[in-house]
């Protein structure tokens, strides 16, 4: 390619490329005044014109970009979304022609009737796939920068539940479309931390615009938007460099640098089946329930998401206590295996394949489970039962009264799960007795594992603490399981976790037995229950002032992040101090 032809390959791409970011801007405005504002069909009408032009713009850019590469196999696979999506329009395009239309048979099998409504509202996702694709490209920008990577998760959450609070104040949000600016950043916070808190009703205050909003939320707040744009910007981009996999090996868990991208499209892929699989169960089971089966496919799709987030949300009033849900044991259970998912860690779940093996020629296959799967595994499954158990016997002549043996102990199984991590509950726990609370304040004070969509000090944590108690008791200075030792420097961390998770949390407790008049048990709950971001509340959490909302924002937030992440995030990193002072003996008994 000569000079004069690179130079007009420049200027006009240069052109085009400012021609898309005012349309794209367009696009998102139409979008947003269509269903934020509710302006009328007449208004409707009119913005339904902007989607397909600024879609064709779209394509024009794409295809004028793939001319003028000269690697065109490259400029594709760093392009797999956009000509994925290129090739399904030119190919619906070609079987409209003929009368074979995918969109079309799929409208049919829903009934759903006004099939340029359906192109409209693809072309609209279309419009805002591509905005995100474009703005996932100058992730790698901030990766390379010099912010530390505690402030990067710090504000890629805040930023976040900013935009989320911003777009739940619009007027298409709410049914009364009034809502309070402390109520949409409670929400969103709530949302994007995955705990499940909630000052309105979430199934009656907002429309299914805001209902879809709030999913979005905790689907990007469950993943990590780190870790959920990162792997985006690696799918689209084709790679990363050092420094940012250094970085996503802090995020992710992963101690395998080369194996980071392949994690990454793996925590993105499987957590998408899982999701999928969950709600198609779900939709089985509650479709007779509908009138309309894409109702039953949106509140599936909701709660199945909601649970493998582990973030409590429901389009129930009364949650899963609602009658016709509380009776069906297949949704509820399915729930609980999703919440068990999301809360034993990306990186559990991911490994699995590793965990067998065998030989050529033996029949048998060989289970070799890492010191840290065995104690998620262990430390998980004694916790549900004995939270369970613990529970039965607490409750069973209390909430669980009246119910056959097999729904208390079914139900009491569910409340052991869900207390950890998620928030979702098939029992009134305002209602429950002050052992139980302490019990469940117990649950979620541990939380879910490493990795995970849970919150709390994690199950990792609590283990390595309860061992180094038991080896404090047999005076051995080394912390010892499955004829492994664990290092002094990750006994001293989870120690720290421990003790700042406490701070924080009796700061809250503090803070919130001045601006709240509620019994004390009932303030704690909600203090663990937020930092912790699992979502159970005594039923306090609508009643709460503005500044006690605003302090139990504040410990969604550190729950989420991690207090002891945050720490880093607020303070300068010291250098590492090698010289060492004498010992002196300081008395502790």
């Amino acid at each position: 390619m000569d000079s004069k032809n690179q130079s007009f390959r420049l200027k006009y791409l240069s052109i085009l490329r400012t021609v898309i970011v005012v349309s794209a801007v367009i696009g998102l405005l139409s979008i947003l005044l269509e269903y934020g504002l509710n302006l009328g069909e007449e208004y409707d009408t009119i913005l339904h014109m902007i989607a397909p032009i600024v879609v064709l713009i779209y394509i024009l850019y794409f295809l004028s970009r793939f001319y003028f590469e000269k690697n065109k196999i490259e400029f594709l696979r760093s392009h797999v979304i956009e000509s994925v999506v290129t090739l399904f329009i030119f190919i619906e395009f070609i079987l409209t022609l003929i009368g074979g239309s995918i969109i079309q048979r799929i409208s049919s099998e829903f009934k759903l009737n006004d099939i340029t409504y359906i192109y409209i509202v693809l072309a609209q996702i279309y419009i805002v796939l591509g905005i995100g694709l474009s703005a996932l490209r100058l992730n790698k920008n901030i990766l390379e920068s010099k912010i530390h990577p505690a402030r990067l998760l710090l504000l890629s959450f805040l930023i976040t539940i900013l935009v989320g609070a911003g777009l739940l104040m619009l007027p298409a949000s709410t049914v009364d479309s009034n809502i309070t600016f402390i109520d949409a950043l409670f929400t969103a916070t709530s949302a994007v931390c995955v705990t499940g808190l909630i000052v309105q009703d979430t199934a009656t205050y907002f429309t299914q615009f805001g209902h879809t909003i709030i999913m979005l939320l905790f689907q990007v707040g469950g993943l990590g938007l780190m870790t959920f744009t990162t792997f985006l910007a690696i799918f689209l981009s084709g790679g990363l460099g050092i420094k940012e996999k250094v970085i996503l090996k802090e995020m992710i868990h992963e101690d395998n640098m080369n194996a980071i991208q392949k994690v990454l499209s793996l925590l993105i892929l499987v957590t998408f089946i899982i999701e999928g699989m969950g709600a198609t169960i779900m939709y089985f089971s509650v479709r007779e329930q509908f009138a309309e089966p894409m109702q039953a496919v949106y509140f599936s799709m909701f709660h199945a998401v909601s649970a493998f987030c582990n973030a409590g949300f429901s389009l129930n009033s009364a949650g899963l206590m609602e009658p016709v849900i509380h009776a069906n044991h297949i949704f509820i259970f399915v729930i609980s295996v999703l919440i068990i998912l999301g809360g034993i860690g990306f990186p559990t779940i991911i490994g699995i394949k590793h965990y067998f093996s065998h030989k050529k020629g033996e029949m048998r296959i060989k289970v070799k489970l890492p010191l840290q799967i065995k104690i998620i595994f262990v430390t998980t499954a004694f916790l549900i039962v004995f939270g369970a158990t613990v529970f039965y016997i607490l409750e069973v002549d209390a909430s669980l009264a009246g119910m056959t043996w097999y729904d208390k102990i079914f139900h009491s199984y569910f409340q052991s799960v869900t207390s950890r991590t998620a928030g979702f509950n098939t029992i009134d726990t305002a209602l429950l007795r002050d052992p139980s609370a302490l019990l469940v304040i117990f649950l979620m004070f541990i939380g879910g594992s490493p990795g995970g969509t849970g919150g709390g000090i994690r199950t990792t944590t609590f283990a390595i603490i309860v061992l180094s108690i038991v080896a404090a008791l047999k005076n051995s200075d080394v912390v010892r399981t499955k004829n492994r030792s664990i290092s002094d420097e990750i006994v001293k961390g989870a120690f720290l976790i421990f003790f700042v998770f406490v701070f924080f949390v009796v700061l809250g407790i503090f803070a919130l037995s001045i601006t709240e008049h509620h019994d004390l048990v009932d303030i704690a709950f909600e203090a663990f229950s937020a930092s912790a971001t699992v979502g159970l509340s005594k039923g306090i959490t609508s009643d709460l002032s503005d500044p006690g909302k605003i302090i139990v924002i504040i410990l969604m937030f550190i729950g989420r992040i991690g207090p002891v992440t945050l720490l880093f995030a607020l303070s300068k990193q010291p250098e590492k101090v090698n010289s060492q002072y004498p010992n002196e003996n300081i008395s502790t008994l």
